[in-house]
This record gives structure tokens, sequence and C-alpha cells, in this order.
């Protein structure tokens, strides 16, 4: 099988998107635009041997927050901004093998099974330049594919460029496959564009068809695939698409969501089998959920938070960094910060975990089988012990014993007295969560 090696174009600012992050590191579920490239990228071991990002705008930052994702990256630099061309003359030194994927770092929806059907009818074919293209319906800032009369690639017609023929209804996605020699040979051809003082790499295309090369046409089945992003609407509209592919895999895994128009989910959770969804659900990156839980309506799961199997966290609850055992209860109002709940614990409605003391960020522990009354504040750093109960409203702020009844504010331990004489109630009510 031929090697090959990828060039993923990054160097732009992207002026349109009204922000001085570089355009590739907006955020999309989770993670940076660039970083749905590059996993695609290096899950086609069968083909790409090595990857090559340009960077440019920012361009250390732009590495740097690459490296934290990938390994094995390498990197070209484009000093000045000279368009899609100078960006890929960059890595003429640097690229080791004779057949050259290009991409662009900012349409994050390309899939792996589409750039490996590309990458064989490529070699299949065995043209010498190949492109992806779409057919939409509607006007975008996709450059448009021209054709000669007798159905071969011409030239690439950019938005508000002049035509040179017939404009069709085919987009090119920006996604091209070349053989080596005939790329770097050609892009010394290609002359700036007056209008924008840069030199564009579509150019290439019409300098091969002169040339008597003809240009192969790979046309993908989805016109969302090739979508990329120049500005905060196309961000929104893709985000939107993005959100569903999350939904629709996890749906077949057998996870059940209620209503998938009002999820939101981000790159990278994980939810067990069995588990249902409320509306209004928020769950941030990494956010580890077990099997047979029930989510929301309402609720905020923030990166990081692990919750175990058949626990119930209910309406307008946040968790937040926190660790939640198995069966635990928390279906009304609260707020859970650096905390770890044990199994079978209750933690009634209003409950908030103060976690944070103006200067730093303090740890809450709730042992097993701890009855939590509602409107609790549990002031950290602050244990609860196997089996307590705090009282309604109490404001916890010291440990409390296992099996030890406190209440008020501050929360003390209730008299032998007071906690016999209330024993009975306190009883009914754990028995009464036990069978729920």
């Amino acid at each position: 099988m031929k090697n090959w090696t990828a060039v993923v174009l990054a160097a732009g600012r992207g002026t349109r998107m009204e922000s001085d992050l570089p355009k590739v590191l907006h955020d999309l579920k989770g993670k940076p635009l660039i970083y749905y490239v590059l996993k695609e990228l290096v899950s086609l071991k069968r083909y790409i041997r090595q990857i090559i990002v340009v960077v440019g705008y920012q361009g250390c930052f732009v590495e740097e927050s690459i490296k934290k994702h990938f390994k094995d990256i390498g990197f070209a630099y484009q000093k000045k901004k000279l368009g899609t061309a100078d960006a890929v003359r960059c890595v003429q030194k640097k690229v080791k093998h004779q057949n050259v994927l290009v991409l662009c770092g900012d349409a994050p929806l390309i899939t792996k099974k589409t750039l490996s059907s590309f990458i064989a009818f490529s070699l299949r074919k065995k043209f010498l330049c190949s492109l992806i293209s779409a057919e939409v319906n509607e006007r975008n800032s996709l450059g448009r594919i021209i054709r000669d009369r007798e159905g071969r690639i011409k030239a690439i017609c950019e938005k508000g460029e002049p035509a040179k023929g017939f404009l069709s209804n085919e987009v090119n996605s920006g996604i091209y496959a070349f053989d080596r020699g005939i790329l770097f040979n050609n892009l010394k051809k290609i002359k700036k564009n007056k209008k924008k003082g840069e030199y564009f790499l579509t150019d290439i295309v019409e300098i091969l068809y002169e040339a008597g090369y003809s240009t192969g046409s790979f046309i993908s089945e989805s016109s969302e695939e090739i979508l990329g992003i120049n500005t905060l609407e196309d961000l929104c509209r893709v985000e939107n698409i993005m959100r569903m592919r999350i939904l629709d895999g996890l749906m077949a895994e057998g996870v059940r969501i209620v209503d998938s128009s009002t999820t939101f989910i981000e790159h990278g959770v994980k939810i067990g089998k069995g588990t249902l969804i409320y509306p209004f659900t928020f769950i941030e990156k990494d956010v580890i959920i077990g099997g047979n839980c029930f989510l929301g309506p309402f609720i905020h799961l923030r990166s990081g938070s692990r919750i175990k199997n058949s626990t119930c966290l209910g309406n307008f609850v946040e968790v937040n960094r926190s660790v939640v055992g198995p069966r635990v209860k928390m279906k009304h109002f609260g707020y859970l910060g650096d905390t770890t709940v044990e199994s079978d614990v209750n933690v009634g409605a209003g409950v908030v975990v103060a976690n944070f003391d103006g200067k730093s960020k303090n740890k809450t522990y709730i042992r097993k089988n701890a009855f939590i009354g509602s409107d609790t504040v549990l002031v950290a750093p602050v244990k609860v012990g196997k089996g307590a109960v705090t009282g309604a409203g109490s404001v916890v702020t010291k440990d409390v014993r296992a099996k030890e009844v406190v209440a008020g504010v501050p929360a003390r331990p209730l008299k032998k007295s007071k906690v016999k004489n209330q024993n009975a109630k306190v009883q009914f009510k754990i028995q009464k969560f036990e069978k729920i």
C-alpha cells in the first residue's frame, strides 16, 4: 500500500470570526476545530504515514494546543499571509512520501470513511491530482467546479471571482490528493491574485488542465462533510451537525435521549447503556456516566465529573469536578463541586456544597448511606460520615461522624435524647428513600 503525507492548512487567522483566537482553535463540542481533522487522519494508519500542520497566525500557540492531543505531528511555519498555495510550498522540504493529501484545518466534519474512499479512488484511477467535491443546492463560500464540454475539470471559480465558464452546483471541498512532483513543480507557476494579493492553491487545477493533465473528482455522498468554517454562523451550523452525530452515536449504544433538540453533549463523553436523559441536559467533555442512570431535566454536568451506575440527578442540578457513586439520589436543585459522594446517599432539595473560600477550591466527602437534608450547606473542606444525617437547613462547617445526626446553623450534633425522640422519624425517612 502506498504511503501518504497529509498536509493540514491551519495558518489563517480567520478575520471573519471576529476573534483574536486562531480559527482552527475555536471550540466545537469541547475540542478545537482542527482536532477533528487530525483525529480522522491519525485513524487512517493504512495510508497516512506523515502529518504536517502548516501554522502561521499565533503559530506557537496553535502548535502547543495540537500537541496536547496528538503525538508525532510535524509543523511548518508560514511566515507571511500569502495564501493556500504558499502555505503548501512551506512543507516542500518536509514531505517524505510520493502521495500528498492536502486538507483544511477548519473543516471538522470530514470522516475517516470519506477520506479512505477518496485515497483509494485516487490510487485506483491513477490521477496525479484529484479532489473531493459535492453537489449543493445553495450558494456558499466554497469554490465552484468548472468543467469543459467533455466533462473534465477545467478550473475552480472562487466566490467573488469572475466565472471562466458555466458554474454548476458542484463545489470544491478544499481536499486534494497530489503526486508530490506534480504538486511542487506546478506550485511555482501559480500567480498572485491581484485582488487579494495571495497565491490560491485552487489555481493549480487550471494550470494542470492547460498542461494536459486531468483532475479527478471524487463526489462526496454528504455535502455536510465538506463544510468549512469562516464565520460564527458557520460554526453554529456545524455545531448542530456535530451535536447530532454525538447523540446518534450514544443512542446507538443504548442511551435513551428524550429530546435530541434540547440535549447538549460534548465530544469524549461516555455514557452507559440504559441511561435516560431528559431535555435541557448539558454534559461537558470527558464526563463518564454509568448505566441505568436518570439525568435531567435541566442539569449541567461539568468536565471531568464521574457518575456511577443507577444514580438519579434531577431538576436543576449542577455537578462539577465530582464523583457521584452508585444509587445516589439528588432529584431537585443543588450543586456539588469538588465532591466525592459514595453509594446510596440521598441528597435533598437545595443542597449546596460551598467549595470555594475565595482563594482555593476545597474538597467534600460524603460517605455511603448518608442522608443530607434539604437546604443543607456543606462548607468545604468537610466530611460527612457513613450513615450520618444532616437536618434541613443545616450549615455544616465541621466533620460529621458516622451515624451522627447534626442540625442547625452552624450544625451541631443533636443530644441523645433528641436523637432518640426523632429516631423513628429519621428512620422512616431513610426507609422511604430506600424504597424509592
